[in-house]
């Protein structure tokens, strides 16, 4: 840690005294998130203890970053931030290599964004954006259904992608993006500054931190159009190739969509997403078919107390079927992250492995209707909880016996509840908690699965 701030500091007082020099504008920032997290039967619902990798966890995550904004002029500006996540494990589950400690892992210090922004290169109705960047917040797709985590492999430690993206503005609010990009089973592309342990390949390789399944590229543009003012349409198209890696064959797969939302009034609105997916897997020829999407209704109520706004939705992402030579199953892409909840992305981890490796989060093979309540009892608290019923879209086969019944297609039932508190405008709070009751999806001594997490957030 003290060589992570001595580097980064330095670099960024390096970046700020050069810009004060060329008279340029710049902001820097830095923020500090730290986490306690309890995991109780997440991986394989209790179902199988003896390898540590599935033992419950009680740990805690201090993410640091540090970043400068510069901008040369009202065109050009240049972003970097810096991150590192170290991790103090408290068991059942410790770290596993030789020759680091058991319970603290230092992690590593990575750039994780690094990108420079053109607005209107040449007066075009354009602008660019290329380099290590995210997509999230106003830079998100749609709800992020296919793409929003580049690096699933680190969590929440960063989210980028390799990229260049370019923004078409057309008439009005209408504009088409269009993107390529590379994502590397490790970092091949900027240096860490303070390497990690090495454990052989399992979460480290090299020591830097395993990122993806595979190493992959893709090309997709997304368009986002306004032919209403109470319409919004998003039509898109992804192209993705993932490389042979390991145990993971490799494959492509087109991806072809839209996205909608449709407000009846300023409190109440529809919003959905269809996508088609096909391909094949390069090295047997087996042909992909897949459909995925949700829809959801919301409704909002404004002059209630506490201003709650209740959902209610259905979420579809077909399963493979066991018996036909074809391969159904939904790729979520980009997109393995906690999308709805938290606790299920870690029980697909060896429902999926033979696609998704050591890397949780690969959501596919599900039905899920769910009903979602968000409040404000007060003013700086705002609360969501959810119950979720989820359902396989189809049963597995010879899937570990261990974990899963084979026959069955009810997942279970999951509970969501989390609370988000504004102490400050420098610190945030968040605590999250939720249950998992399985059903015949699953073998019959799986257990309740318990997922807490107490979050503290300070932006300086």
């Amino acid at each position: 840690m003290k060589k992570f701030f001595m580097y980064g500091v330095s670099g960024l007082l390096f970046l700020s005294t050069t810009s004060s020099l060329l008279a340029l504008d710049q902001q820097i920032g830095a923020q500090l998130r730290v986490r306690y997290e309890n995991w109780d039967n997440l991986f394989t619902l209790g179902t199988n203890t003896q390898s540590n990798s599935f033992k419950d966890r009680s740990f805690f995550r201090f993410r640091v970053m540090l970043w400068d904004d510069i901008k040369f002029n009202n065109q050009t500006s240049l972003r970097i931030r810096l991150v590192t996540e170290p991790k103090y494990q408290m068991g059942p589950y410790y770290n596993g290599w030789k020759g680091g400690d058991k319970h603290f892992d230092q992690d590593e210090v990575v750039i994780d964004n690094l990108y420079l922004d053109i607005k209107r290169p040449f007066a075009l109705p354009l602008d660019l954006r290329i380099g290590r960047q995210e997509f999230l917040g106003p830079d998100m797709y749609g709800e992020g259904f296919l793409i929003l985590e580049g690096t699933p492999g680190d969590g929440t430690r960063t989210f980028y992608f390799n990229a260049i993206r370019a923004r078409l503005y057309l008439c009005g609010p209408n504009t088409i993006d269009f993107v390529v990009l590379k994502q590397t089973v490790r970092d091949i592309y900027l240096p860490n500054i303070h390497p990690a342990y090495d454990d052989g390949g399992k979460l480290y390789i090299k020591h830097k931190k395993r990122l993806t399944s595979t190493n992959e590229f893709a090309f997709f543009t997304y368009g986002r159009f306004k032919p209403h003012a109470n319409l919004d349409f998003e039509p898109y198209y992804f192209y993705k190739k993932e490389e042979k890696y390991e145990k993971i064959p490799a494959s492509y797969l087109h991806n072809v969509g839209l996205r909608g939302v449709y407000r009846f009034t300023k409190d109440f609105k529809v919003r959905a997403e269809l996508v088609h997916q096909f391909g094949e897997y390069s090295a047997n020829g087996t042909d992909r078919r897949a459909w995925g999407g949700y829809a959801f209704l919301e409704k909002a109520f404004p002059n209630c107390p506490a201003k709650p706004t209740l959902e209610l939705g259905y979420v579809y992402l077909s399963g493979d079927d066991p018996n036909s030579k074809k391969d159904e199953a939904f790729n979520p892409l980009f997109s393995r992250n906690p999308n709805w909840n938290e606790l299920i992305a870690y029980t697909y981890l060896l429902e999926t492995i033979d696609k998704s490796g050591p890397i949780p989060g690969y959501w596919t093979n599900l039905k899920m209707p769910m009903i979602r309540v968000n409040f404000s009892p007060l003013k700086n608290l705002k609360v969501l909880l959810s119950y979720q019923k989820l359902y396989a879209d189809e049963k597995t086969k010879n899937k570990f016996s261990y974990m899963f019944s084979n026959h069955g297609k009810n997942r279970g039932d999951l509970y969501v509840g989390i609370v988000n508190c504004s102490f400050t405008k420098s610190i945030d709070g968040m605590l999250q908690y939720e249950i998992f009751d399985p059903d015949d999806f699953y073998a019959k001594n799986a257990k309740t699965a318990h997922f807490l997490r107490a979050q503290l957030l300070y932006k300086f």
